[in-house]
């Protein structure tokens, strides 16, 4: 009888004591999305691979936005076995998110604000979301934010009327990824990202676009883009003193990591990636890399870029794609690069347009 009354002693220590170490994290996303206009919602990738890298450590998720209750579930990348398992995991607390008014965030260990165009319109704007944030800072926890999640930040003051982001390193999307993907949408939002945090006294960090970057700084955490983000929710599980699980990447952030090391070491590491036929590659996010990187290029990069796109091209094949790489390597004097690329669209695609209108470029 004394071994099992020392047995039970010993488990329920153990167990209040695992309670006692329970990290508890508030994810953060913007409520302005409607059917109406889904593009200015909350990135639902970047709130997925969040919420699962922190929930496969072991870290307690609820879901919170600005207004509380039901917000815009969009159903395009159902296809993904992730979304899948996320949907599985937190529908429920989709349909019923916290409202920030009602949180406690002292019970919480960090909030994690995740991006999308919505996060630039309402969680600025939304004053019980800025007050929670700022009593966040004031009680030191520590905070995440991915893509457009730092505008959530961007404005934040101590005590002392100084910025919250003021001479701390942060990243977030940057102007050249605003201008060349969002569109039509930055007419509507009340300020550049990256101009307000240097506004406030930020010092901006950042890779080039649309490749990975996390910035830490204390318990800061701020990422570029959507390839970051998985990154960034492992920072947090750092910063809250856990030990990371080791995991497959996603297979757009894997993708995005592998064109980060073939700026760095040669476009062949592409190659070298996808001759392994189980490779976790997507090759779509690849030529949309390619197709864009050039022009988003400074002038001293174009020619490293023009490499990528032409290691891309023997990988993937689309007409827009094709000719943009024959006009690019015009423009960048690989006149025989141009003609042997050209000479392969003609074949793919002889009825197309375009033909003869490279044919005239080229001068054939």
């Amino acid at each position: 009888m004394k071994l099992f009354t020392y047995l039970f002693a010993v488990m329920l220590f153990t167990s209040q004591a695992a309670f006692a170490d329970e990290k508890r994290v508030l994810m953060l996303i913007s409520s302005y999305g409607t059917e109406a206009n889904p593009e200015l919602s909350y990135d639902l990738e970047e709130l997925a691979q969040s919420y699962l890298v922190l929930h496969d450590n072991g870290v307690k998720l609820d879901i919170a936005s600005p207004k509380g209750g039901a917000v815009l579930v969009k159903n395009n990348k159902d296809s993904l076995d992730y979304i899948q398992r996320f949907k599985a995991l937190a529908t429920e607390k989709l349909a019923n998110t916290l409202a920030t008014e009602d949180i406690d965030i002292s019970q919480y260990d960090g909030v994690f604000i995740v991006g999308g165009a919505g996060a630039m319109l309402d969680l600025p704007a939304h004053e019980a979301t800025q007050q929670l944030l700022t009593h966040a800072v004031q009680i030191d926890k520590v905070i995440t934010a991915v893509c457009h999640g730092p505008a959530a930040i961007a404005d934040i003051k101590l005590s002392d009327g100084s910025y919250f982001v003021a001479g701390k390193q942060v990243n977030g999307f940057t102007n050249v990824e605003e201008q060349a993907f969002s569109g039509e949408h930055v007419a509507q939002f009340p300020f550049l990202l990256q101009d307000r945090l240097i506004k406030n006294g930020a010092r901006f960090v950042q890779n080039a676009p649309m490749l990975p970057y996390v910035a830490v700084d204390g318990k800061l955490i701020t990422a570029q883009n959507p390839g970051s983000v998985a990154k960034a929710a492992e920072a947090m599980v750092l910063a809250l003193d856990l030990a990371v699980v080791q995991r497959t990447p996603f297979a757009d952030e894997n993708t995005m990591s592998l064109l980060s090391q073939a700026r760095q070491n040669g476009p062949v590491v592409i190659d070298l990636a996808l001759q392994n036929p189980n490779h976790n590659i997507d090759i779509n996010y690849l030529a949309l890399y390619g197709f864009y990187a050039y022009r988003l290029a400074d002038d001293a990069d174009k020619l490293r870029e023009l490499a990528i796109m032409q290691v891309i091209s023997k990988h993937f094949s689309h007409p827009e794609f094709d000719a943009q790489f024959i006009i690019q390597s015009l423009e960048q004097g690989q006149l025989n690069q141009a003609r042997e690329a050209y000479s392969e669209f003609a074949k793919r695609y002889p009825e197309h347009d375009y033909v003869s209108e490279l044919k005239t470029k080229l001068m054939l």
